[in-house]
């Protein structure tokens, strides 16, 4: 599988991306194509299942915990992750080896729809590069919507 014609496309008034792009094998025989206004991310992750978004919240996790302990090993206590609505909270304590508290995820948690939003663009990217693949198997596997 290859993305031909590939773009990303931050749309501002939405806070979303849009993917655009054509599906290709090996030969450049087209597979299947992005909406050609461009398909948009955000409906795209709120059709996943719990167990993906919940493994997404996890990665988030320990970056947001990165960024808050820049240096040094990070352990998580009174850890846990819980879905409202159509938003992850993550709770719990960032220690270090000895059990210091070095930070937390605050007293209400941290939403991962709230740390997303509060990113950079080109930190966005990342994500939405590899989100663009999987939403590529799904077009060709006829399981998009």
């Amino acid at each position: 599988m290859n993305l031909q014609n590939f773009r990303l496309e931050y749309i501002e008034a939405e806070t979303d991306w849009k993917v655009f792009g054509d599906i290709t094998d090996d030969s450049d025989n087209i597979l299947g194509t992005f909406d050609p206004e461009g398909t948009l991310v955000s409906p795209w992750w709120y059709r996943q299942d719990d167990g993906f978004q919940s493994s997404i919240a996890q990665q988030y996790a320990v970056e947001i915990a990165r960024m808050k302990v820049p240096e040094g090993s990070l352990n998580f206590q009174e850890f846990r992750i819980d879905k409202v609505d159509n938003d992850w909270i993550i709770f719990g304590n960032i220690e270090d080896d000895a059990g210091n508290i070095l930070d937390t995820f605050g007293e209400n948690g941290t939403s991962i729809t709230q740390f997303w939003l509060s990113q950079p663009q080109e930190w966005q990217m990342g994500y939405v590069q590899r989100f663009a693949i999987i939403m590529a198997q799904e077009i060709i596997q006829g399981t998009a919507e």
